[in-house]
């Protein structure tokens, strides 16, 4: 309750900084970690911590860890005082560094990223995470449908994403647009959906008693 009291206080003071992804993204990334059993979550763009709560409330449930990259000492210092507000500080690690130099020190594989800063970063971290997530693990990007002053380099990140034989993607209507990106791996996804053959034992026609014809 502590934790869902603090996100909804923090919503309230939205205005001040207007980069959160909003109760229903929120939810929806919550949900996601949830029934993807999440262990290793990595949020790159974490600015006062709206976001980070809900991953953080998700993940005390899975028995996870959020590690959330916010490099602005002012929005870091806010974030942690958030998460320590709503009793979440323990299940989440607050760094500076940024994705290409954080991911190879992290417990591999990711299960779950979110995306949500810098737009013209996104294919960059994107590459930098990729290789890290699991099989079937996410990697959600926020801000896909609004503001219209990213379309440009939004379009470029699903381009970007379009060229992947490892993945499939989807934009999902909730807040302000998430493209939710899922790993696969083309050879599994061939074996099991190419059926194998039933075998057939043959069959030998029964022999007539007595001579008879047969019926």
């Amino acid at each position: 309750m502590e934790a869902l009291r603090a996100v909804g206080a923090l919503r309230g003071r939205a205005a001040e900084f207007m980069l959160d992804v909003g109760p229903e993204s929120g939810l929806f990334l919550n949900t996601l970690v949830r029934s993807a059993r999440a262990r290793t979550v990595l949020e790159v763009g974490g600015s006062v911590g709206y976001s980070t709560l809900w991953l953080a409330e998700a993940v005390r449930a899975t028995g996870g860890r959020v590690y959330s990259i916010e490099p602005v000492d002012g929005k870091r210092a806010e974030q942690r005082a958030n998460l320590r507000a709503a009793g979440l500080e323990d299940v989440v690690e607050l760094t500076a560094c940024e994705a290409p130099e954080l991911v190879p020190a992290l417990p591999a594989p990711l299960d779950l990223v979110l995306l949500d800063h810098w737009k013209e970063l996104y294919v960059r971290d994107f590459e930098a995470c990729w290789p890290a997530v699991a099989p079937g693990g996410l990697v959600v990007a926020d801000n896909i449908l609004t503001p219209k002053k990213n379309a440009a380099v939004i379009a470029g990140y699903r381009r970007h994403l379009a060229g992947l034989s490892d993945a499939r993607s989807q934009v999902v209507s909730v807040g302000a647009g998430l493209e939710v990106t899922v790993k696969c791996e083309d050879r599994l996804i061939d074996e099991r959906s190419t059926p194998a053959a039933p075998s057939v034992s043959p069959v030998t026609p029964a022999t007539p008693r007595d001579g008879g014809p047969p019926r």
